[in-house]
């Protein structure tokens, strides 16, 4: 099978991570992927803010335990169950992976969460392809108008007319990858039959 389809086909959503920071080179490597995903007219507005101190990380992750499990939960929103772990005391938004990296763009861009969310799902795949392990971050996404996480970007780089659309979690697995679950029916549509 093609490496790439290969890849693309076993990723999957890394939820424990070993102690070890993800190295310079790797990061480059996910951060060159990132650049290279497709922008609308080849615009080019999206950013990336890269969290890696583990102070800033516990500081964006108590922020957004605090803001989560303030919230009530919604029967059959996404966000629930993260309002839901935000309420345990081992709650940690990224999983306590050593890198947090946000992809932000105009908040007023037509394009800017299509744009943000390839670059994203680059990371993911180029994470999977060098032995990382990676996890989306919606949290980032949600709560980037909250005042006091909304500081935290802006202290590295998050700018007044931005918002974050995507975040990916990554850094080293701490055991073996998971399965992927069957993938449910009746999702494609064909104009002719195959």
């Amino acid at each position: 099978m093609n490496a790439v389809i290969e890849n693309i086909l076993h990723r999957r959503s890394v939820r424990f991570y070993d102690s070890r920071p993800v190295d310079a080179e790797h990061l480059k490597t996910l951060l060159d992927c990132a650049l290279y995903a497709p922008t609308g007219h080849n615009s080019q507005n999206t950013r990336f803010l890269v969290i890696r101190n583990a102070e800033t990380l516990n500081e964006l992750n108590l922020l957004i335990k605090k803001e989560l499990s303030s919230r009530e939960p919604v029967e059959g929103s996404v966000m629930k169950s993260a309002i839901l772990r935000a309420r345990t005391p081992e709650y940690h938004f990224i999983h306590h992976a050593p890198l947090l990296i946000s992809a932000a763009a105009p908040r007023c861009g037509e394009n800017s969460m299509a744009e943000c969310a390839a670059a994203v799902e680059n990371i993911l795949l180029a994470a999977a392809s060098l032995g990382l392990g990676a996890c989306w971050s919606n949290q980032p996404h949600w709560l980037s108008a909250v005042p006091e996480i909304r500081a935290v970007f802006k202290k590295i780089g998050l700018k007044d007319d931005e918002e974050i659309f995507a975040s990916a979690a990554v850094g080293w697995p701490a055991g073996k990858t998971p399965q992927a679950a069957p993938r449910r029916s009746g999702r494609i549509s064909l104009d002719e039959p195959l």
